[in-house]
């Protein structure tokens, strides 16, 4: 497809049913044992179909990563620094959202099969696009800024983390909550 233009509605549905294809199959296969032709099979396709989307299976990972980024990185430019800063829940409230509206994919992609390099792609996404924001309006260093993002995001991925592999038992809500809670007041707000 020539650069710029943008893909026609079929070409998306096509690359969506064999990206499903994929994510379906991580359920109860390591991505090592899953083939071409098992995702042509469950997808209802010919591998010449396949071929014409994508080169091999790291193709797919890559398309689904840069996806999944894109998302952490748009909610980030459409939220003032000053709610994540703070832990505001509207800013909490859109990530927990955004984990919620695709279970299979973070359920089944990112942590059933232990994807840790993926969550720490997602890790240093926020944190530079936080980092390039509060630069210039801290008078901390490099180094410090560093330390705080890396606390605060980690932290966060880690309740995501556990929310999902508990099988989002909790609200939105509640989990938007409990971060915005230690975020803006740290534990001991949950001591009495």
């Amino acid at each position: 497809m020539p650069h710029g233009r943008k893909p026609d509605r079929r070409s998306v549905a096509t690359r969506n049913r064999i990206i499903q294809a994929y994510i379906d199959l991580l359920a109860d296969t390591k991505p090592e044992y899953i083939s071409v032709q098992d995702i042509c099979d469950l997808a209802g396709m010919h591998r010449t179909t396949f071929y014409r989307y994508y080169l091999d299976l790291d193709n797919i990972e890559r398309d689904i990563e840069d996806s999944v980024l894109k998302k952490f990185s748009d909610i980030l430019d459409n939220t003032p620094l000053d709610d994540f800063i703070t832990g505001r829940k509207s800013f909490l409230r859109k990530v927990s959202e955004t984990i919620n509206s695709d279970i299979s994919f973070y359920s089944k992609v990112l942590l059933v099969n232990q994807r840790v390099n993926f969550i720490e792609k997602i890790n240093e996404t926020v944190a530079n696009k936080l980092k390039e924001t509060i630069a210039d309006k801290t008078d901390l260093s490099n180094e410090e800024i560093d330390y705080i993002f890396t606390f605060a995001v980690a932290g966060r991925i880690a309740v995501y983390r556990k929310w999902i592999l508990g099988g989002f038992k909790q609200s939105e809500d509640t989990i938007s909550n409990i971060l915005d809670k230690v975020s803006s007041k740290g534990f001991d707000i949950f001591l009495n």
